[in-house]
């Protein structure tokens, strides 16, 4: 079996206002890894320290790539960083064009597959006739599925989401979660994804990291993690196990699926 490659992240960071972030882990640079935790974990200040868009101690070796190593006095900054970021709210550029918005990230990128990057994205995402509208135009998922286009087009080594989802009422996640189960299975690029959201979780997550007050709680496979009865995760207050198998047989006469787990 062939081995998978993995990126390692070690982080400590702390505040004067007592807020401490203190985080040893390795994750798989394929699929998706989500990072969950309550409010207030840490999960938003360790996906900023990847990026470089804050600084921890530590070392940060994500892919082939060393973005920190405090020990060498290696700090790259996010520009540098090849890497995408979708944040809770689509920050385009309310005075450009969906495309035009696109454009940018392509020319801001080093790669030279950005263009076919976008085109690849234009199409995953599903947001072609919208190309010509401005930010204003699009409703609160088509933003978000521009904005994640925009960060396809700079054609990243790895995709960081801050609970893309988190600001869209629940018709519009459920409108966007597919096309982000497409952009995994298709584009095959690591990503790194915050949410608290037990049911994106459970659509999306591959591999979990779970925080707590800052701490690392558990980290695996979704399956593995969930089913740790030593480290109980609770999901939006619920325990439960998530198995994953594989529909061998469908009843149209009433309506079973038979499953093999």
């Amino acid at each position: 079996m062939e081995s998978i490659s993995t990126s390692e992240v070690n982080l400590f960071l702390e505040r004067k206002e007592g807020f401490k972030l203190d985080c040893s882990v390795k994750f798989p640079t394929e699929g998706i890894t989500v990072v969950f935790g309550e409010s207030g974990s840490g999960k938003t200040t360790f996906l900023r320290c990847v990026a470089g868009l804050e600084r921890a101690h530590g070392y940060v070796h994500v892919g082939n790539e060393l973005w920190q190593d405090d020990k060498k006095n290696i700090f790259l900054p996010t520009w540098q960083r090849q890497l995408g970021y979708v944040f809770q709210e689509s920050s385009l550029f309310p005075h450009l064009s969906a495309l035009k918005n696109l454009e940018f990230a392509v020319k801001r990128s080093k790669s030279s597959n950005s263009k076919e990057r976008m085109e690849t994205a234009i199409e995953l995402l599903g947001i072609r006739t919208l190309l010509n509208r401005m930010p204003s135009q699009l409703s609160g998922g088509e933003r978000q599925r521009v904005a994640i286009a925009r960060a396809v087009a700079t054609d990243p080594h790895v995709m960081l989401f801050d609970e893309p989802l988190a600001s869209l009422d629940f018709a519009r996640k459920v409108e966007i979660l597919p096309w982000l189960v497409k952009l995994k299975e298709e584009l095959k690029i690591p990503m790194l994804y915050v949410t608290h959201s037990a049911n994106e979780v459970v659509k999306l997550a591959d591999h979990i990291i779970v925080l707590e007050k800052g701490l690392l709680k558990a980290s695996g496979s979704l399956q593995s993690v969930l089913s740790n009865v030593d480290l109980p995760v609770k999901l939006e207050g619920k325990l439960g196990v998530v198995l994953r198998g594989k529909v061998i047989n469908k009843d149209t006469r009433w309506n079973l699926l038979t499953v093999r787990i």
